[in-house]
């Protein structure tokens, strides 16, 4: 039988094996952190939009309109929800906000349109930046 094999001897300071990567990731963390970058998916940052007036209640067969503020130079789009689905009225077509900050939407309710309150939502997007608003009226 040969001599008895004993556990490798550690010398009491830390392998470098454990110490690199730890001191890699530090780095990488402070460089992200001074550049001002986060690990991950960028975020935006929100964009307020304002509810001015919306007409409700709105019969059947008649204009209703829909104005919001918000940043000039904006993009916004807007969708009705009816029990039939999205609305594909004429007058909710996407919109570029002017140098006032308002937009607005007159579209048509359908003379089939279900009474009832019915959801809108406006959102809005500018370089990075997005919003949404969301307000509903009332058919009757």
């Amino acid at each position: 039988m040969g001599p008895a094999t004993s556990a490798p001897r550690r010398s009491g300071r830390a392998s470098r094996f454990t110490v690199l990567p730890v001191a890699h990731l530090l780095a990488l963390g402070l460089t992200l952190c001074l550049a001002g970058l986060q690990p991950g998916p960028a975020r935006a940052a929100d964009l307020l939009i304002t509810l001015i007036s919306v007409t409700s209640p709105a019969a059947p067969f008649t204009d209703a309109t829909l104005t919001v503020s918000t940043a000039p130079g904006a993009n916004c789009s807007i969708v009705v929800h009816y029990k039939s689905g999205p609305s594909r009225a004429k007058g909710l077509i996407p919109k570029v906000v002017g140098s006032s900050g308002r937009v607005s939407w007159t579209w048509r309710v359908g003379s089939n349109t279900t009474p009832g309150r019915w959801p809108i939502v406006v959102t809005c997007e500018k370089g990075i930046d997005h919003g949404e608003l969301r307000t509903a009226f009332e058919v009757g």
